[in-house]
C-alpha cells in the first residue's frame, strides 16, 4: 500500500507542476497580448496622428496652391496691364522731356544774348 500511496502522492504533484506550469504560460501568454495589444493601440494612434498630420499638410498645400493660382492669375493681370501703363510712363516722359528740352534752350538764348551783345560789341571796337 506504501507504494499505491507513493504513486499517488506523484501523480497528484505531477499533475500540480502541470497544472502550475499550464498557470504560468498562460499568465505569461495573457501579458505578451496585453503588450502587443498595447503595442498595437500605440502603432494605431500614431498612424491617425500621422494620417491627421498629413490631411492637415493637404489642405494647407491647397490653399497654397489656390493662392498660387490667384497669385498667378494677379500676376497675368498686372502683365496685361503693364504695356497700357508703360506706354502712358513713355508718353509722360517724352511730354517731360520735350519740357526740359524747351526750358534750357530758352534760358541759353537769354544767357547768349548778353555774351553775343559783348563779342558784337568787342568786334565793333576791335574794327574801329
Amino acid at each position: 500500500m506504501g507504494a499505491k500511496k507513493n504513486d499517488d502522492l506523484k501523480k497528484k504533484i505531477g499533475i500540480g507542476v502541470a497544472v502550475a506550469g499550464a498557470a504560468a504560460g498562460a499568465v505569461a501568454a495573457g501579458i505578451a497580448a496585453y503588450k502587443h495589444s498595447k503595442s498595437e493601440q500605440v502603432y494605431h494612434e500614431a498612424e491617425l496622428r500621422a494620417m491627421s498630420e498629413l490631411d492637415d499638410m493637404n489642405a494647407e498645400n491647397e490653399g497654397c496652391e489656390a493662392a498660387e493660382e490667384c497669385a498667378a492669375e494677379e500676376q497675368m493681370e498686372i502683365e496685361a496691364e503693364a504695356p497700357v501703363e508703360e506706354a502712358e510712363e513713355a508718353e509722360e516722359e517724352a511730354v517731360e522731356e520735350e519740357s526740359e528740352e524747351v526750358a534750357p534752350a530758352e534760358e541759353a538764348d537769354e544767357e547768349e544774348a548778353p555774351e553775343e551783345a559783348a563779342a558784337e560789341a568787342e568786334e565793333e571796337s576791335d574794327e574801329e
